[in-house]
């Protein structure tokens, strides 16, 4: 039941900030403008990122005592929506995006202990001068994976959406109602903006959505695998959120090759070869779901 009314708050919280963030984002300046990358072609708020991360803020805080991991997860969202938020409205350089993403992850591995202990094919567990930088790199590269895979309406919000619902389903198998609660919470705050951010969208959740919902999903697949329950394999996460992260690895192997930078923009991600093999933003967005 107390899941339920923390979807219930994450979801109508969201909902009611999305139109009054949509009416001021051009005073504001966060307005998504369209360039040769991008698929839309008129200016698009990009600010439905703060009103997802407000909902389950809400709805985690009213929910759940605030225990030391509660907390650093709480706070590396906070260091996440900062960065986004300046992000979305400056184009902050690569770099200072990276140094938010490390700040929010060592937040959690050092002050949470959400650390990656186990891996596949050895036996005991990772000392700490592993576990934490290794920690580190895979939270960074989910978050960024999720990030690059926002390119069509409902696209990174639906693949996320997915993916939390898996983890909120092992999480009460494993009688978790700390995790099952949290999940909740973002899948509300995901449903109450793809009500704004389907086809055609009138709201995207910028760089401040995207890297909210990469972070918030590598930190509670480990917390799922690593303590929750190890039973579990810790290759788990590969197949809750190995599409985005198998795209983000393809795509940057392509920019290497052709000698650019990995953060370079293009238009190679799986989203845009479904666009160009003829495929509209609905059927494109779909096949993926699917997948």
């Amino acid at each position: 039941m107390t899941g339920f009314f923390s979807f219930t708050v994450a979801l109508f919280v969201t909902m009611i900030l999305i139109p009054p963030l949509i009416q001021f984002a051009a005073r504001l300046g966060f307005v998504d403008l369209p360039d040769a990358r991008k698929v839309h072609t008129g200016a698009i708020p990009r600010i439905g990122g703060v009103a997802m991360i407000a909902g389950t803020l809400l709805a985690t805080l009213l929910w759940l005592e605030l225990s030391r991991q509660i907390v650093a997860i709480l706070g590396g969202i906070g260091i996440i929506a900062a960065f986004g938020i300046w992000d979305d409205r400056t184009n902050l350089n690569y770099r200072l995006k990276l140094l938010g993403q490390f700040l929010a992850a060592a937040l959690v591995a050092f002050y949470g202990d959400v650390l990656i202990e186990r891996i596949p094919f050895y036996s005991g567990a990772l000392p700490l001068y592993l576990s934490a930088p290794l920690t580190i790199f895979i939270l960074l590269g989910i978050t960024n994976a999720i990030n690059l895979s926002d390119g069509l309406d409902g696209l990174a919000g639906g693949v996320s959406l997915l993916s939390f619902l898996a983890i909120a389903i092992l999480g009460y198998r494993a009688g978790s109602d700390e995790l099952v609660i949290i999940c909740l919470a973002v899948i509300g705050g995901i449903m109450g903006f793809l009500r704004f951010n389907t086809h055609p969208a009138s709201i995207f959740m910028g760089d401040t959505g995207s890297q909210y919902l990469g972070f918030s999903v590598g930190v509670l697949a480990i917390i799922l695998t690593q303590s929750v329950n190890p039973n579990l394999s810790s290759a788990m996460p590969l197949l809750l959120f190995g599409l985005p992260v198998l795209d983000t690895l393809m795509v940057m192997g392509l920019r290497i090759h052709e000698k650019r930078s990995p953060f370079s923009p293009d238009k190679n991600h799986i989203h845009h070869r479904l666009l160009a093999m003829g495929f509209d933003q609905y059927e494109s967005v779909l096949v993926i779901y699917l997948m």
